[in-house]
């Protein structure tokens, strides 16, 4: 379990959130600038709280009083920044892989559900912004990691895709028993994906069950 007490300034807005990540998909919400992409990104290790710490079960990620610092790459978090990143010039297969954490089958499993499968060999950058999204989310659940972090993660799909991605995205997350953290501005989203819903507002990270 993830558990965190740490507050971050930023120029634009100062986050603060106090409480832990269980298993099962966590929504969070706000308003554009609220802060919800900090708060993810002190938690896949890409920025450092200015006080307070974050643990992952055991394993102590962030203390700012001892001066502990994990970094990102010793997470094994998945992250998906909003926007289609990908390698353009890999296929999709290597941008899958690229963390070089899972197996195979794993990569077989990723490519079929996210329907990419016939893609496998084919360079990232030219396929279109919808199917880079997808080869963003098969990257991020490559690794199994022992957190999900989904900053808009279907934004860039049409409705019809996005639908049938999501119900795929989820099936996956609940299968593995991965605590994620979905950020969307979409309401209908946020009630058809979300264990739990907590907002961000002002910075403030609102705890709700």
């Amino acid at each position: 379990m993830i558990t965190f007490s740490f507050t971050v300034a930023r120029p634009s807005v100062t986050v603060k959130a106090d409480g832990a990540l269980p298993s099962g998909i966590t929504v969070l919400t706000g308003q554009s600038g609220s802060g919800k992409s900090t708060f993810i990104k002190c938690i896949a290790g890409l920025v450092k709280p200015t006080t307070g710490s974050i643990q992952c079960d055991e394993t102590t990620w962030v203390d700012r009083d001892k001066k502990l610092w994990v970094p990102a790459q010793e997470r094994q978090v998945g992250y998906m920044p909003q926007g289609n990143i990908v390698f353009p010039h890999l296929s999709v297969e290597r941008n899958i892989t690229y963390s070089k954490r899972g197996t195979p089958d794993m990569c077989n499993t990723l490519l079929q559900r996210l329907g990419l499968e016939k893609y496998r060999k084919t360079k990232a950058g030219s396929l279109s912004g919808g199917e880079q999204q997808r080869v963003a989310l098969g990257r991020a659940l490559y690794s199994k990691p022992t957190v999900l972090l989904l900053d808009e993660p279907l934004s860039a799909l049409d409705w019809n895709l996005r639908k049938q991605v999501r119900e795929d995205l989820v099936s996956i997350i609940r299968e593995w028993d991965v605590p994620c953290v979905w950020v969307t501005h979409d309401e209908s989203e946020a009630e058809s994906v979300g264990d739990r819903h907590w907002t961000c507002e002002n910075g403030l990270i609102t705890i709700a069950e």
